[in-house]
């Protein structure tokens, strides 16, 4: 297959590069377009398939926390009961301890129980180590001021008391309060259980959390209190704020402030923003531990339950994917969809090129078929069904905008004689000389025809009248120029007749050419006479 340079068709090159450009981009931008859809498509199925699952692991969380939070509350109901028997005398101290022990072996999460009597005086003291509870010596003879204590007291059979974190030891935890009744029914005492909730936070973190974040030191599900503290958050450093003055800045709301406003206000839902996508719920621990005990114990004391103020105090569970992972398959695919469009862009540029090369070639054609059409071949200059088209078109403006015409009929004089003496070819030379002479003298919006063998047309237009007389002079002075190159032995001689539009004449073309043709014939008469 032969390649031809573009000038070689008769293909401007500068043109070829300019359809080759439209071609391309315009390919290269439907390319982007579907590229950006099927990117968009992707990335909303990926992030659709994320919020599913992360509501079915939120809600699974909540489960796992809710049924550890009843396990506990059931925990604390059965030590009461080991608590009642030693108090009522059934077992002594030695074996109340080892029931104790034996009961929460396999609880790590228990870390102090405390019991006192009516009157704020310690009974007995137990902390955890090594997985059994050994008797601490009396360090305070009494806890009546203990704010635990206090609120613990008061409550009937059944009923619990749930405190806000504090700090055990450094640690933080939450105490669960019960009062101990003995076998009469008649309350003789106070326990306190201090509890740890790190161990269901170090299983929530091995169930749910990814390798990569746990190596990373930071969590994907959140707990926080209602004023935005965690409870179990990215970093360890950063959790119980409330109860560490140097953590006081450490708040879900300085790190997520667009996300906590919807998560303060709603009970459960999702929200997308600049940081990620997050997933909560809301757990009201004091609330659920009242329930648990109504349904846990025989013993609950109904006729004293009083009306429920604990949901203020609220957990939220937070589940936070990262916005760059929310699309990390679909940044993938785009990568893919890249990689398969640069491909198909070298590919674009040789069909851009080659589309772009036959339009043109096709569009040249055409219009030279056009020219043709309404063009001489021989001067360039516009036939006479191309002149005739063109000034009937100009006569109708001429009409509407008020303008002024001048129509020059101009003849070749002794065509024949230049012919007959130096052949046709000198004829020809002569013609085209003619059509040169009257490109110079006439402007490019006038319009110039051939409308015979050595018959030429021009009509000027114009929104003044027109100085034919100028025009005239022009055509001369162009005329004298042209004859001084001519070699051979004759000169070339015009004869020139004209007529003239106005605005308001009601004048068609042929009436203008049959007035300028007469004036013509006149002019050439008169010449002969002269030569004569």
């Amino acid at each position: 297959m032969k390649f031809h340079k573009p000038e070689e068709e008769g293909i401007k090159t500068s043109d070829l590069i300019k359809r080759f450009l439209f071609i391309f981009c315009s390919i290269v931008i439907i390319l982007a377009g579907i590229t950006t859809v099927l990117y968009v498509s992707s990335a909303r199925n990926e992030l659709s398939i994320i919020e599913n699952q992360e509501i079915k692991n939120i809600s699974a969380i909540s489960k796992l926390i809710i049924k550890s939070f009843d396990s506990t509350i059931a925990d604390v109901l059965f030590l009461e009961k080991l608590s009642s028997s030693y108090i009522s005398g059934d077992q002594n101290k030695t074996k109340f301890l080892d029931a104790v022990s034996s009961f929460l072996s396999s609880k790590d999460y228990y870390s102090k129980i405390t019991l006192l009597d009516k009157n704020g005086n310690i009974l007995l003291r137990l902390k955890a180590e090594n997985r059994k509870f050994i008797e601490l010596s009396k360090t305070e003879g009494n806890l009546r001021n203990n704010i635990d204590y206090k609120s613990t007291l008061p409550l009937a059979r059944g009923h619990l008391y749930l405190s806000d974190f504090q700090l055990d030891d450094d640690i933080p935890v939450i105490v669960f309060g019960i009062c101990v009744f003995d076998k009469q029914g008649s309350k003789r005492a106070v326990m306190l259980v201090s509890f740890n909730c790190k161990p269901i936070f170090e299983i929530l973190k091995t169930a749910f959390e990814h390798p990569s974040e746990q190596e990373g030191k930071s969590a994907r599900y959140f707990i926080v209190n209602a004023e935005g503290y965690w409870i179990k958050g990215p970093k360890p450093e950063d959790e119980f704020g409330f109860l560490y003055s140097a953590r006081r800045e450490k708040t879900f709301d300085r790190v997520f402030p667009h996300a906590w406003k919807k998560i303060t206000i709603d009970q459960t839902g999702q929200i997308f923003t600049s940081e990620g996508l997050f997933t909560f719920t809301t757990f009201y621990p004091v609330a659920r531990a009242e329930k648990a005990c109504q349904q846990t114990t025989t013993d609950f004391d109904y006729s004293s339950l009083s009306p429920i103020k604990s949901f203020d105090y609220v957990w939220k569970f937070i589940s936070f994917v990262p916005k760059h992972l929310c699309t990390i398959q679909s940044a993938t695919r785009l990568k893919e969809f890249l990689l398969y469009d640069s491909v198909l862009i070298l590919f674009f540029i040789v069909v851009s090129w080659i589309i772009a090369r036959i339009t043109l070639k096709k569009e040249y054609a055409e219009k030279i078929l056009e020219q043709l059409s309404v063009t001489d071949s021989l001067t360039g200059l516009y036939n006479r069904r191309g002149f005739f088209l063109l000034a009937e078109q100009q006569l109708k403006i001429a009409e509407r905008m008020k303008q002024f015409m001048v129509l020059f009929f101009l003849d070749l004089d002794d065509l024949k004689n230049i012919n007959d003496r130096y052949g046709h070819l000198e004829g020809d030379i002569a013609i085209v000389r003619t059509a040169e002479i009257l490109k110079q003298t006439f402007r490019q919006s006038d319009i110039v025809g051939r409308v015979g063998g050595d018959e030429f047309i021009a009509l000027v237009i114009q929104n003044s009248p027109v100085d034919v007389e100028t025009i005239i002079q022009r055509l001369q002075k162009t005329l004298d120029a042209a004859n001084e190159k001519i070699e051979k032995g004759y000169k070339i001689s015009i004869s020139i007749g004209y007529s003239v539009y106005e605005p308001g004449k009601e004048l068609s073309i042929d009436n203008l050419i049959s007035i300028a043709d007469k004036m013509m014939y006149a002019n050439k008469r008169q010449k002969k006479k002269i030569n004569n």
